[in-house]
């Protein structure tokens, strides 16, 4: 069994002991979650799982998203701009997010701030954290070639 259909099998364990049904629609989109690198939108998750399963709705995506968010087996990138994105990796970690392309990777480097630490400093509980960086990809930056922002990111 590969990383990505373990992970899968234990989302759905983890549904299946909170009560809920593991249908087909759900499982596709569990596979797809944990399958890509990206950290897609409902409606890219949405288009990709359309493409096996016809009949899939957006609706049961968003139901799917929202229950794995609030089971904490995923988490959701909110954004005030731009569609909310979805990954499974729940670790702790950095997104790098391209100001350009709008591409998000995970630097699994561990976090600049542990959550121990600001309870230990401050004495405020963390419940759930983001930390991101912005900037350009490399593959954005080599198209700009020298200049500082492109004409598309907002700067």
């Amino acid at each position: 069994m590969t990383e990505h259909e373990e992970k899968a099998k234990n989302m759905e364990r983890v549904l299946s002991a909170a009560g809920f049904r593991i249908s087909f629609q759900r499982r596709a989109v569990i596979a797809y979650l944990v399958s890509t690198a990206l950290h897609p939108s409902a409606r890219q998750v949405f288009n990709e799982v359309k493409r096996k399963y016809p009949g899939l709705s957006l609706a049961t995506v968003y139901n799917t998203l929202g229950v794995l968010s609030r089971m904490r087996l995923i988490k959701v990138m909110r954004f005030d701009v731009a569609d909310n994105r979805y990954e499974p990796n729940v670790s702790p970690h950095v997104n790098l997010i391209c100001t350009s392309c709008g591409e998000i990777e995970n630097l699994e480097q561990g976090v600049p701030v542990r959550p121990e630490a600001i309870m230990e400093k401050a004495g405020f509980e963390v419940l759930d954290n983001r930390f991101e960086c912005y900037g350009l990809c490399a593959e954005c930056r080599t198209s700009v070639q020298g200049d500082s922002f492109p004409d598309d990111c907002g700067a």
